[in-house]
């Protein structure tokens, strides 16, 4: 295929991007590729510690995507031999090890998620198992030999946790090490990751210089605050917006971020035009000259426009829709939901806590927590506390949990 000019791609590379090393490079980089036909071979690590991701890892994901947009080869790496060790960033302690059954488990429902913006057909999914698996212990200390502990410990994680006592492991030691192999091993142009990643990102650089290889250009974007509007989106705050959630969830939960967030969520999780972001957040900044709510320029407004992209690119148009009607009838008509789900009981006296957990989904401690925040109505009535028993009736009833989740729940003899 042609490739773009060299401007033209920097500015879709460069949409988002908090950091790169270096600019120079990477146009030399793309340069040297229109001239030879010769694709930029673009790395994205993830190890799939857990079975699900949300949408503060699709940002460098949709990095990779743009890349994959402009002809360069998207390689997606599952790391399931550095899964095994868990990477130190910014732990204040060592990670449970995973074993390799736990990993691909994980990996099954991972890859899935990341297909709904990549392009399989034209993604080179790659393993490091394919090279850390067969290595000899000579290999591993040659790896253990291309780097010291003075270097390891100029990271703040590490050296936090040595000057508190905190114990490190020689394998989060190599870590960093490993992950830069990565690079050494598919012979990258381009290593892409988030800016707590700084420290693996260039060892990778580090690692292809003593290999003899061209150092790949290091792209950063930026972490992502979540729901609550402070912290990093991750599911230990619970303040995300996963990947898998339903149409209606993702509309929802992406209606409840704070207004400061939107022009950075259009940038990082959208490809809207970047000259209407900025002409939403002008608008955003003049809330007072747009007090009509069915203005286009209208908060409401812009953040409807922001969940609709957001849910397309996850599902499609017509789910987008489906969310906006489901948000605008339960949340802002507060009126209950068109479909709700029938959910039955054998037993007819229970705590609320253990209904709501079983009709939420969500563990029983997750489900206390619902309930003594008074996330959790029964018939219109609010409940606050978890262990309070309910007599259900053979007549249905209304639990509502949170904003957007209404069931309807009954004792029946059947169960």
């Amino acid at each position: 295929m042609a490739f773009a000019d060299v401007e033209t791609q920097m500015k879709k590379i460069m949409r988002g991007v908090e950091e790169i090393i270096h600019e120079q490079e990477m146009r030399q980089r793309i340069a040297e590729s229109i001239k030879t036909g010769r694709p930029l071979r673009i790395k994205l690590g993830v190890d799939p510690t857990a079975s699900d991701i949300h949408l503060g890892h699709m940002v460098t994901i949709r990095k990779l995507k743009h890349f994959q947009d402009l002809g360069h080869i998207a390689i997606f790496l599952v790391g399931d031999f550095t899964a095994r060790i868990g990477d130190p960033t910014e732990r204040s302690e060592a990670r449970v090890r995973l074993t390799k059954d736990q990993v691909w488990e994980h990996a099954k429902t991972f890859r899935q998620q990341v297909f709904k913006i990549l392009d399989e057909d034209k993604t080179e999914l790659r393993s490091n198992g394919e090279w850390f698996d067969s290595m000899s212990f000579a290999d591993c200390l040659d790896l253990a030999y291309r780097s010291t502990v003075a270097r390891m410990l100029e990271r703040n994680d590490f050296e936090k946790r040595y000057r508190e006592g905190s114990p490190i492991s020689i394998t989060e030691f190599l870590y960093p090490l490993m992950q830069g192999y990565d690079s050494v091993a598919l012979h990258c142009d381009v290593e892409l990751g988030g800016t707590d990643q700084k420290f693996n990102l260039l060892a990778g650089r580090d690692m292809q210089i003593q290999h003899g290889q061209q150092p790949q250009i290091v792209i950063m974007t930026p972490l992502i605050e979540g729901l609550d509007g402070s912290k990093k989106m991750s599911k230990t705050e619970r303040n995300y917006i996963a990947v898998d959630d339903t149409p209606e969830e993702m509309f929802g939960k992406t209606m409840s971020i704070q207004d400061n967030l939107i022009g950075k969520y259009f940038t990082l999780l959208t490809d809207v035009d970047p000259d209407e972001v900025d002409r939403y957040v002008r608008a955003l900044g003049e809330v007072e000259a747009h007090q009509d709510q069915a203005d286009p320029l209208h908060p409401m407004q812009i953040k409807k426009a922001l969940a609709r992209s957001i849910v397309t690119e996850y599902h499609d148009a017509a789910a987008a829709s489906r969310g906006e009607e489901h948000f605008e009838r339960v949340v802002q008509r507060k009126e209950a939901p068109e479909e709700v789900s029938l959910i039955t009981f054998s037993e007819k006296i229970l705590p609320i806590y253990e209904v709501v957990s079983v009709c939420a989904a969500v563990s029983k401690a997750e489900a206390r927590r619902l309930v003594s925040q008074g996330g959790v109505k029964l018939d219109g009535n609010k409940l606050s506390e978890p262990a309070q028993e309910i007599a259900l009736k053979s007549i249905e009833m209304t639990l509502q949990v949170g904003k957007r989740k209404f069931f309807r729940i009954r004792w029946t003899d059947g169960g």
